[in-house]
């Protein structure tokens, strides 16, 4: 018995509803031979959202022998969408109303259903994925043309005037679209070849010589019928918010949109936060790790503070040994993900370093070398997998047809600065990215090759090694690589998930962790730098509690310099009230044109714990257009709620996340990655600017204390944690991502 597997959270209701698309078929285009430029242009975009019924007139509906005809169901993700269900539709090719003079392209959603199969005693097998039916294809009137495109990213071609086929779907399966899944695909047909995305990543760019592929723009420009599916289409794809377009499209229209609409703009992109199995920054100490032969922790300071250093040379014998259960997690996900933060550190010369693992994992400890079962991921962008089944990873299973490899004349570590390694496994694909950019990506069987054991079998890699320990009788010496924040995930983290976490350290334009206590900051007055038991904030600083504009941290007078160049800022920062004293009215961070004398003066940037912000970037006093308080006038939700009192948000004593973003006309402040308030200004009236190259030019900057004019407050004993300022606008979910590295 076969039966279809739906999203995982089984999902969509079959109703059988009557619709029609919504289309747009464009301009007509002025008279051939004066365009001098390739103008982009939406020419027809059908989203399956009306309730009217197919247009006969436009839609010609077809069930292929033992298939339904198309329908417009009801999808728990994506709301109305089309169903072919080994059928197709036909319609009237938009681009004949058009002149294409470079390139035809089209972007669409796209899901098929998981197929398993159960036999005769109940054991239910999940069925290959269709990768060979046509997607979007064009016809020619007599049917002996035709142009289409497949699920692995291939195109096949056969006219008059030639036949052409790139990745053939019966010797190139790659796994673009995963079953069960929605997933964004971007399609570009140039006249020299051919781009395929999926969820905005690149995964087919080819330069074609052999083949003219101008005939392909020429056919699509040319032939009446264009078809969703195809007569030859025996599987199951859902279909959503197809659009087509005159000439190539950029990386607006490529980037992966919301998945489920609502509230984010065209092209935004989600990045969900994910919370990690293990992971240390070791700002807190060693949190499961013990350190083989001579590396150490090092303090370098910044965004970094405190990282793991590696000793050189040696054979198995430096490395950081992690908790023997950090791979063990995997088995109901059935995915991983392995992210770190690398520089090369006491290393100098490629040649040393070429061949070393970054990651490795065995069974047990080398005797004297290690056996199986067994995990490495390689610092020249290659994997191997060895646990109740084998995986090499090789050039002909990489989707591009060949591997990267990345060491000595293309050595990634090469600059001497840090960059992110990111390495993802499911049961059949894997993927290698540095800084958040795919440098390979492998597809498997799942039978002469797997990884399944890696998921299975993960709570038999015990032995796990970052840095050093190569496997078997490698010659090669343990590298001395230094390492930040690493990270264990029990799923794929997608390319845009990873770029997030890349840009929370990357991003960041200042970064004080207290790993050493002040670093580039001063401390002012009586407070002092602690050792902090919560699991994940080790060294903090602990603010002195009372005087006035006393007791401080001064961060150093660059720190909102950059500010000017995006008129962005975040500022972000972990606080604890254990011991705070009366903090009713404390600022938190604040920013003045000098020191006090006696007090405070114009300007000034205050950002109050109890979730409100003041700005005066104008001078003396705060009379001027560039004054605002952010009232509960210009709130977002015409109130203004106030985080003290019966409202403390500081009250259980535990460390809380405190975050502010500011544009030109937008201010929001999170505690704990929750809005608490947000305003939006008109740039016009008093009271509704905030001038942020003026406040990049704020010098006396300040963590706890300090609070403006001559308040009366006493400096607040709050204990802090993780600095961070960005001259960008984190979003909510990068927010709640930095919470979860932290937490």
């Amino acid at each position: 018995m076969k039966t279809e597997k739906w999203m995982s959270l089984a999902a969509f209701a079959a109703l059988l509803l009557p619709a029609t698309s919504c289309d747009d078929w464009g301009k007509q285009d002025p008279p051939a031979g004066n365009q001098v430029t390739a103008t982009l242009e939406n020419v027809a975009a059908y989203d399956f959202e009306a309730e009217e019924g197919f247009d006969p007139m436009v839609y010609r509906l077809t069930a292929n022998p033992g298939g339904q005809a198309p329908q417009i169901v009801e999808d728990e993700i994506k709301g109305k969408v089309l169903d072919l269900n080994n059928g197709y539709v036909s319609l009237s090719n938009p681009l004949n109303k058009v002149v294409l003079q470079k390139a035809a392209s089209f972007t669409f959603w796209m899901m098929q259903p998981v197929v398993t199969e159960t036999d005769g005693d109940g054991n239910e097998t999940a069925l290959p994925q269709d990768i060979s039916s046509p997607l979007i294809a064009f016809e020619n009137e007599t049917g002996n043309g035709r142009m289409y495109i497949t699920a692995n990213g291939g195109i096949n071609y056969s006219a008059a005037d030639g036949e052409w086929v790139e990745n053939d779907p019966a010797t190139v399966t790659t796994g673009y679209l995963k079953p069960g899944e929605w997933h964004y695909v971007a399609v570009v047909l140039n006249n020299d070849g051919y781009d395929w995305y999926v969820d905005g990543e690149r995964k087919v760019s080819k330069v074609v010589t052999d083949f003219d592929c101008s005939k392909l723009v020429k056919f699509a420009n040319n032939v009446p019928t264009m078809t969703i599916g195809g007569a030859d289409n025996a599987s199951h794809w859902m279909v959503d918010d197809l659009k087509v377009y005159r000439n190539a499209i950029t990386e607006k229209e490529i980037t992966r949109p919301n998945l489920g609409g609502g509230s984010t703009g065209p092209g935004e992109i989600v990045t969900e936060p994910v919370a990690p199995v293990y992971f240390n920054s070791f700002d807190a100490g060693m949190n499961g790790c013990t350190i083989q032969g001579g590396g150490e922790i090092k303090y370098i300071g910044g965004a970094f503070g405190n990282v793991f250093s590696n000793a050189m040379d040696g054979m198995r014998q430096n490395y950081l040994l992690l908790p023997e259960d950090a791979l063990s997690h995997s088995v109901e996900t059935q995915a991983l993900t392995i992210s770190v933060w690398v520089n090369r550190g006491n290393e100098t010369v490629s040649s040393h370093y070429m061949w070393s693992p970054l990651f490795t994992a065995y069974g047990a400890a080398p005797n004297p070398v290690n056996a199986m079962p067994m995990l490495a991921c390689q610092y020249r962008g290659v994997l191997q997998v060895n646990n109740n089944g084998w995986s090499d990873y090789t050039d002909n299973q990489n989707v591009n047809g060949t591997n990267g490899i990345y060491h000595d004349a293309t050595d990634w570590l090469a600059d001497g600065g840090w960059h992110h390694y990111t390495a993802t496994f499911t049961p059949t694909t894997a993927k290698v990215y540095f800084d958040g950019e795919l440098v390979n990506e492998w597809v498997i069987d799942g039978v002469n090759n797997t990884a399944a054991g890696l998921f299975s079998n993960g709570a038999d890699l015990k032995y796990i090694c970052l840095g050093g320990n190569q496997a078997w009788d490698w010659g090669d010496p343990d590298p001395g690589f230094w390492f930040d924040d690493i990270a264990i995930f029990n799923q794929e983290l997608s390319q845009e998930q990873v770029k997030s976490i890349v840009g929370l350290k990357k991003n960041a334009i200042y970064g004080n962790t207290f790993s050493l206590n002040e670093g580039d900051a001063k401390k002012m007055g009586a407070g002092d730098f602690i050792d902090n038991s919560t699991p994940g904030f080790g060294r903090i600083f602990k603010n002195a509690v009372g005087g006035t504009r006393e007791n401080y941290l001064l961060l150093p007078e660059n720190a909102l310099g950059r500010v000017a160049e995006t008129e962005e800022l975040t500022v972000s920062m972990w606080i604890n009230s254990t011991d705070a004293g009366d903090y009713f009215w404390n600022p938190v961070f604040t920013a003045y044109g000098a020191a006090p004398n006696p007090t405070n003066s114009n300007p000034m940037f205050a950002c109050q714990y109890r979730g409100v912000v003041s700005i005066n970037t104008e001078v003396p006093d705060n009379t001027g257009a560039a004054y605002c308080d952010y009232g509960a006038d210009l709130s977002d939700t015409g109130e203004m709620i106030l985080y003290h009192g019966e409202l403390d948000w500081l009250a259980d004593k535990g460390w809380h996340l405190y975050t502010v973003t500011l544009t030109p006309n937008k201010t929001i402040v999170y505690l704990d990655g929750e809005v608490a308030n947000s305003w939006t200004l008109d740039g016009v009236s008093r009271g509704q600017v905030c001038d942020l190259k003026a406040l990049a030019g704020l010098e006396y900057i300040c963590l706890g204390g300090n609070q403006a004019w001559d308040w009366g407050d006493p400096d607040p004993g709050f204990g802090f944690d993780d600095i961070f300022l960005y001259n960008k606008v984190l979003s909510k979910n990068e927010i709640k991502q930095l919470m979860l590295l932290k937490k």
